[in-house]
């Protein structure tokens, strides 16, 4: 997997920066086609399984490699060294299983979408970032991405989200931040992995801020208010949920004695924490200007067990972790979790969910709720935690798309749940 630095970056955007003006470009493209073409994409599902049937997969490839002599981009048998940690684990998957791949990079952007051609057994299966269980059909992948669409679906269902609304001016900010409270976050309508975020707002300086930082990935802003708690990723395959990741910003926990600057040196001679993946916590501005929202500094002396949480930034680029919650999670989550994959209609789904404790009924901790899904999730998430067990999404997601003769393909987890 690549660990070469970025030949971009972006303080707002963090470990994988992307392209502004194609992220603003793409929010205002994608406002337009869903109003447009709306009705031509459910014909499209609807027909969408009969032309699977006529194996059109298997001009995938063709054409991917005609598009490649046009230069339009390129046709690679490997990953790409810049790509993402998912592309990396997808294509160590496939090795793993035998399965044959090319990757189609699309202007030759590593940080871009590829579009895949998988074959097994002449089994051959074309498919966008991650190989999709089934046919592929789904009710929500127009709009799941869409966070402002996001509310209009899941509230009136009874699923819990953030009191909030998309904004295009910024006197529309201000009237839903004096509306729903404060502190408030501001984020772009599109997008994902927290990229032009900005958490405790609570003045209207620091609210300006936050929308022009979040203006620059989308015309549209979400201001909504800032729930408690800690982001759990929840991987829906089929609609059920097969992995819970809880992501924790760069924390330590107190002894009493030490204080936090040594608790992070102590912290920071974890070996896993120099392999690549998950990287050591630093004490640099940000970590004193959290602590400092606290009341504290790098001197204070936490309690015995206490959590000390350092960041608000989650990525494990900052120092942040990751722990598997897959088997702690209350019955009434997993409930929830299902209703939304029921609502969504999609076999693969990343879910974003804010609770204080997974372990605990989310009845019983209001606010909280679905922050975002993604219709194409990050599943590094899955594969490596820090704490607990992971899961090999990539393996998985292929074990259902080339499934032994005679196999049902279910997860045990699945199959509890």
């Amino acid at each position: 997997m690549s660990t070469s630095p970025r030949k971009h970056t972006c303080p707002d955007c963090g470990e994988y920066p992307v392209n502004h003006i194609a992220q603003k470009t793409l929010a205002v493209m994608d406002t337009f086609t869903a109003a447009v073409f709306g009705p031509v994409d459910r014909v499209a599902q609807w027909v969408h399984p009969l032309v699977a049937r006529l194996h059109a997969e298997r001009i995938a490839l063709p054409f991917y490699r005609m598009l490649a002599a046009l230069h339009v981009g390129t046709l690679l048998t490997d990953a790409d060294p810049e790509n993402a940690p998912r592309t990396h684990l997808l294509w160590a998957a496939a090795r793993r299983k035998g399965i044959r791949m090319w990757q189609f990079q699309p202007l030759d952007d590593p940080s871009g979408i590829s579009f895949f051609v998988a074959e097994k057994d002449g089994r051959i299966k074309a498919f966008e970032g991650l190989p999709r269980p089934g046919d592929g059909t789904s009710r929500s992948i127009n709009w799941m991405d869409n966070k402002a669409v996001l509310k209009k679906k899941f509230v009136p269902a009874g699923i819990p989200m953030a009191k909030g609304r998309s904004c295009f001016t910024f006197g529309a900010a201000l009237a839903t931040m004096r509306a729903v409270g404060t502190p408030v976050i501001t984020k772009p309508n599109l997008g994902s992995r927290s990229r032009h975020s900005t958490v405790h707002i609570t003045t209207e300086d620091g609210l300006r801020r936050g929308f022009t930082i979040a203006k620059q990935l989308s015309p549209w802003v979400i201001v909504e208010q800032e729930l408690g708690g800690f982001v759990f990723r929840i991987l829906l395959v089929n609609g059920k949920p097969m992995h819970i990741v809880r992501r924790e910003p760069p924390f330590v926990t107190g002894d009493g004695v030490h204080t936090i600057a040594e608790l992070v040196a102590e912290e920071n001679k974890n070996p896993r924490r120099h392999g690549g993946l998950f990287h050591p916590i630093p004490t640099d501005n940000d970590v004193a200007k959290e602590l400092a929202h606290q009341g504290l500094t790098l001197d204070s002396v936490p309690a015995k067990g206490a959590m000390q949480v350092l960041s608000t930034h989650a990525s494990r680029f900052y120092g942040g972790s990751t722990t598997d919650m897959t088997a702690a999670a209350h019955p009434d989550n997993i409930a929830l979790f299902r209703k939304i994959g029921d609502v969504l209609g999609d076999p693969l789904v990343g879910v974003d969910f804010i609770i204080p404790d997974m372990t605990r009924s989310w009845r019983e901790q209001l606010p909280c709720g679905v922050i975002e899904c993604n219709s194409l999730p990050n599943t590094d998430l899955h594969h490596e935690v820090l704490f607990g067990k992971g899961f090999d999404a990539s393996g998985y997601l292929f074990d259902l798309a080339f499934p032994p003769r005679g196999a049902d393909g279910d997860h045990p987890i699945a199959q509890e749940r």
